[in-house]
């Protein structure tokens, strides 16, 4: 029997399950494959005992057997003629179909001997493109903040940044307070108008221009008007 013959099978199989009749044993897993053979798996939860039984189709139905006690081979024989028999061979080729028991306990108690329950080379292969493509997705990702993150950072400096249009406020507000003096000569006004005018270059950044307020220009504002205030109250 050719292993990917197995591979097929194993999508189909689907064990039953009954009391074993052979001494030694508590219940049997059996079941018949889509080439011909019958499988059967007695076991002994309790001594740690299994047995693995094969009728190959291809050779008419003869019977073989192996016993596993506490994880190690102990007897591998011909059933039909007590022989001792080197089974490995016929066991491994069907290794993918004994691997489907649903019963855990069972699985260890064959210890991935013939190679059952051990992961198939489809399996193993699916694992390795899963944790590439995991790696892929990591990778796009770490890249992918990475450059959002210096973006950010870069929109956040060239926010900060002083323009023309900010110097262009300085100017034009240095120009209304000076211009407020000149016509009605109070400092404490000046420093009213000086600090109301630093709060509204912060509303206009924020609400009509759409970027970060600078806030040199705006504490600039406030903190002359602050002092013109104090300055004008107590000495003016």
């Amino acid at each position: 029997m050719k292993p990917g013959n197995m591979v097929a099978e194993t999508k189909k199989v689907q064990w039953k399950r009954r009391p074993s009749e052979i001494r030694g044993y508590q219940r049997t897993l059996y079941l018949n494959a889509d080439n011909g053979d019958y499988i059967r798996v007695d076991y002994n939860l309790k001594e740690k005992r299994v047995r693995l039984y094969i009728e190959d189709a291809e050779e008419g139905g003869i019977s073989y057997y192996s016993v596993i006690s506490s994880g190690k081979i102990t007897a591998e024989r011909n059933a039909s003629s007590g022989r001792a028999y080197n089974l490995k061979e016929k066991f491994s080729q069907r290794a993918e179909t004994f691997s489907t028991l649903s019963n855990r306990d069972v699985l260890k108690l064959i210890n991935k001997n013939y190679g059952i329950g051990e992961e198939t080379q489809g399996a193993r292969k699916k694992e390795k493109e899963r944790v590439k493509e995991l790696e892929r997705t990591r990778v796009r990702y770490f890249k992918a903040e990475e450059k959002n993150e210096t973006e950010t950072q870069q929109q956040g400096r060239t926010a900060k940044k002083l323009h023309i249009i900010d110097l262009l406020d300085v100017f034009i507000g240095a120009n209304i307070c000076l211009g407020f003096y000149y016509f009605n000569n109070t400092i404490i006004s000046v420093g009213i108008i000086a600090a109301f005018f630093g709060i509204l270059l912060g509303i206009v950044d924020i609400f009509f221009r759409r970027r970060e307020p600078i806030f040199t220009k705006i504490i600039f504002f406030i903190l002359a008007g602050a002092s013109l205030y104090i300055y004008g109250y107590y000495i003016g």
